[in-house]
């Protein structure tokens, strides 16, 4: 597939606006009856960043979204577009523009029609709305469809239809809400990859909801985590994969095993923890609050575990390490997913395939996991979930 986009917007003719795209959410509460969707949400989203808010079903982030948009109103707090205070304003005096999760085509019209739509919506004359229309169309490489009705159209051919409707009034920011939900994997990979380029070509604000972790990191500038109507870590794709600040997006991002223990000992800036199976973990010491007697969570990615064979008699886990016994294996093409019971809890090693098929393992073996220190990375919050379990990864 060739890029979707060959030039840039501007050069329809059309009226780009002006400004920023900058969004800044100030103490946003949106409340349904007795129940609140977000609660004292702030957030600052910078001008021309590909931004993907994430979090499971009911989280809140569609609700953002549709609020930034126009088509839900807050129950207190402000929305900023480019310096601009936008609560109250309806969706056309925004600059943003809002592709849905099911596109949104409307079947009775043509391909053509769908996307002159929004210019006809502002009173641009027949022949202009659809002149551009048309050259929009050549953008995405659909002009040869124009007179198709959507559902003639494949998926991935929806989903350009609806970029090229969003686009054709030139936004300051574009919004997605879960684009790629409704494609086949391999299509959904190809888009992917065809959403950040249009992006970085345009330099305009893409706000995505996603509730694929692999999608957010692969796309956004900026990860925004949220959990029943809050945010629990906003940064960018890589410190939210590799230094997540809590267990909760330790475990939602994948990727990491959560442990927690009591502080033994510190000493060195190295703080010795022991779990409540009689494990002991080493860290690094990170701030203040790691004394004797508190209890401290830590994080290892799932990529970085070691992966052996436990012998009989005396063989021991050892320092970093864990016992217990293979509970399923799952070949992933380049490693092996390996998810180990470890005294109740789950804990997940990803295998390399060259190294798992030289010595497999299977169900019911029982095996050790352990790590070096260098790879332990420490949360700020401490592990409360799981009814308490010290092992719990929490991710299937």
């Amino acid at each position: 597939m060739n890029s979707i986009m060959t030039k840039p917007i501007q050069a329809s003719g059309m009226v780009a606006h002006q400004g920023s795209g900058e969004i800044r959410l100030t103490n946003i509460t949106k409340q349904f009856g007795n129940s609140y969707a977000v609660r004292d949400i702030n957030l600052t989203i910078p001008h021309g960043s590909y931004c993907c808010l994430i979090g499971p079903s009911g989280c809140g982030k569609t609700t953002i979204l549709r609020m930034i948009a126009g088509h839900e109103t807050p129950t207190s707090g402000e929305i900023h577009i480019g310096g601009q205070m936008v609560v109250g304003k309806p969706p056309v005096e925004r600059g943003t523009a809002m592709m849905f999760q099911n596109y949104a085509l409307f079947p009775h019209l043509s391909i053509l029609d769908n996307v002159a739509f929004y210019l006809k919506m502002r009173g641009v004359g027949k022949e202009e709305r659809r002149r551009k229309a048309q050259e929009m169309l050549q953008r995405v490489q659909l002009d040869h469809l124009k007179d198709r009705m959507p559902a003639q159209l494949s998926g991935g051919q929806q989903q350009r239809v609806a970029l090229a409707r969003s686009l054709i009034t030139n936004p300051k920011l574009l919004l997605l809400d879960e684009p790629l939900s409704a494609l086949d994997e391999f299509l959904r990979l190809r888009m992917r990859g065809e959403l950040k380029s249009l992006q970085n070509e345009l330099g305009i604000t893409f706000v995505h909801v996603t509730h694929t972790q692999p999608e957010a990191i692969a796309l956004a500038d900026m990860v925004v985590v949220m959990d029943t109507g809050r945010i629990d870590q906003a940064d960018t794709a890589n410190t939210i994969f590799n230094r997540p600040k809590t267990p909760y997006v330790a475990r939602f991002m994948g990727g990491q095993n959560v442990l927690t223990g009591t502080v033994e000992e510190n000493a060195a800036g190295v703080v010795k923890l022991r779990s409540a199976g009689g494990s002991v973990f080493e860290a690094k010491a990170e701030g203040a609050g790691r004394v004797p007697g508190a209890q401290m969570s830590i994080s290892i990615r799932r990529d970085r575990i070691m992966l052996r064979r436990r012998g009989g008699g005396a063989d021991t886990a050892g320092l970093n390490a864990i016992g217990g016994v293979v509970e399923a294996t799952e070949y992933q093409g380049s490693y092996v997913k390996v998810t180990i019971n470890v005294g109740g809890g789950v804990f997940v090693a990803n295998v390399s395939d060259d190294a798992h098929f030289a010595e497999p393992v299977v169900m019911g073996d029982p095996v050790v996991v352990s790590w070096n220190a260098a790879d332990v990375h420490v949360l700020s919050k401490v592990d409360t979930g799981a009814a308490g379990d010290p092992y719990l990864d929490g991710i299937p």
